[in-house]
């Protein structure tokens, strides 16, 4: 349950890369420009809908998830798997629902946990502020000198290419790196690396601002037969 959160909480904020060999193009953005610029995407965002794949390679073994997501601001997300179907992620911004179907069983999650040495929210389902605190928690830098640039086979957008680096060896994703459409600054993919050498790829694919959501599409309601596990996500210390 861990595991496929961890991967959500990234996604909330997002092939193999193909490296141009010409010569690096001149440009003026700097990391930080860049991230000045995905943030104020971000919070400029009401709502969302958008096609979502999540596969995770260990040990020589691969697994992909599928499904549609939903997003509305404030922090309001819900995440349909198709694959494996039935399973869901919802949050109506104050308490995250994971609903593992095989395992029939519920993860409740308060959001408003206010744990200790913390710098921000530990959970958030805030695109603008999950952003605003991954960028606090890892170094960022390009990962070459060409920016933008033809980064992901088969694909003819130009992205920046960031590489974080996380501050603190506390756990989770070690490493990760960013693939940002230089025309919209959206994140449309991203990369991460915990230090087991987990590798967890996130894509979201036909996004759509304009589809209207309501907000009874993010109320969860508990199924009598499952097992309701409390805040799964922290530790009671």
């Amino acid at each position: 349950m861990k595991a496929l959160v961890g991967s959500i909480c990234l996604a909330i904020a997002l092939g193999s890369p193909v490296f141009s060999q010409t010569a690096p193009a001149h440009n003026w953005h700097s990391p930080s420009e860049v991230v000045k610029k995905i943030k104020k995407k971000f919070s400029e965002i009401g709502s969302y809908s958008a096609d979502f794949q999540i596969r995770t390679e260990e040990n020589k073994k691969e697994k992909t998830m599928r499904g549609k997501c939903l997003y509305k601001r404030p922090g309001k997300i819900r995440y349909n798997f198709n694959e494996p179907e039935g399973d869901e992620i919802v949050s109506d911004g104050k308490t995250l629902y994971i609903f593992i179907k095989k395992l029939g069983a519920v993860g409740k999650q308060d959001l408003s946990l206010d744990k200790k040495n913390s710098s921000g929210p530990i959970f958030t389902t805030n695109s603008a502020d999950g952003l605003a605190r991954l960028f606090r928690k890892y170094h960022y830098k390009f990962d070459a000198i060409e920016q933008p640039r033809l980064a992901i086979d088969k694909d003819p957008t130009q992205y920046f290419v960031l590489e974080l680096d996380q501050r603190e060896k506390i756990g989770g994703f070690e490493k990760m790196k960013l693939f940002v459409d230089s025309q919209s600054y959206l994140i449309k993919r991203a990369v991460a690396t915990d230090g087991r050498g987990k590798v967890t790829t996130i894509a979201f694919s036909n996004i759509n601002f304009e589809e209207e959501i309501q907000d009874g599409v993010f109320n969860f309601h508990i199924s009598g037969n499952a097992k309701i596990v409390n805040n799964p996500l922290v530790s009671e210390n």
